[in-house]
């Protein structure tokens, strides 16, 4: 073999072998089941998607449940944001890490669904925790949105329990005592009997959430943030329900499924271009 072309070949094999050892780490695409030209809408999709399928309270009969939670998670941390992504695409996993940019803290699962959990399917059953009051907040979304789909970045100022210093009384309740009032004689009553809980304070905290506006959304229709809503001192907090609201289109009017252009009550080619333009709108 010529020299040259056996050096050309060494030094190829060590560029592949190298860039292997670079690129090691988790495969983000192929965890979140996307392509490398994925768009952010996509990538939302597919985390929304799949952490309902995997979150570890669905899947608790298998053992590797939780690292595959979180290996969606540090997928979708990385795919979500244009630095990092450019940087893993450049050399994969072990790049960012030595950098310090990999939160291993990170969870997104709160952003689409709220603080304590999602509820998969099956009755919910009724307890006796106090909780704090539900907020309802109107979306305004536009007739575009509606027909393609799209993600509402939503900022929520929260106000969270922390712990401070002291004492104070909670869980209060009534409770029925008897005296006795001599031989023979007792008074029953209502007394008020409260525990010793550490002292909190409610602080704002900023939070981003991820509404998912799905094609063929209706007006009024709900998405819930559960434990999202307002504080209970000694309970659980409330959801966050988001509902939608259409913004009013200059030309087209939505009627049930339909698309019509306003004042043209009977042109089906008139709703057929409508789509047109509204699917193809940059």
């Amino acid at each position: 073999m010529d020299v040259s072309k056996w050096i050309f070949l060494v030094t190829l094999n060590l560029f592949i072998s190298s860039l292997t050892l670079v690129l090691a780490g988790r495969d983000f695409y192929k965890i979140l089941g996307v392509t490398k030209s994925a768009s952010l809408h996509e990538i939302k999709k597919a985390y929304r998607r799949l952490a309902k399928e995997l979150h570890p309270d669905k899947n608790k009969d298998d053992p590797n449940a939780s690292t595959k939670f979180q290996d969606l998670g540090a997928a979708y941390e990385v795919l979500s944001d244009e630095e990092k992504r450019k940087k893993y695409d450049r050399c994969g996993e072990d790049c960012l890490q030595k950098d310090g940019m990999m939160d291993n803290g990170f969870d997104p699962f709160a952003s689409f669904f709220g603080d304590f959990g999602f509820h998969f399917g099956g009755n919910e059953q009724q307890n006796e925790t106090p909780r704090g009051a539900n907020v309802v907040m109107d979306v305004w979304v536009t007739l575009e949105d509606l027909y393609t789909g799209t993600f509402v970045e939503i900022t929520r100022n929260k106000p969270v329990i922390k712990q401070t210093k002291g004492t104070r009384k909670c869980n209060c309740r009534q409770e029925m005592i008897t005296r006795n009032l001599g031989p023979g004689r007792f008074q029953m009553m209502q007394q008020t009997v409260c525990d010793e809980c550490p002292n909190v304070k409610l602080v704002n905290e900023e939070r981003i959430l991820e509404m998912e506006i799905e094609p063929g959304m209706v007006d009024g229709q709900e998405t819930k943030f559960i434990a999202e809503g307002e504080p209970h001192l000694d309970g659980d907090p409330g959801d966050l329900i988001l509902k939608i609201k259409t913004q009013p289109h200059p030309i087209f009017e939505r009627r049930g499924d339909d698309l019509k252009k306003k004042h043209d009550n009977n042109n089906k080619e008139t709703t057929r271009k409508c789509l047109q333009i509204i699917y193809v709108r940059p």
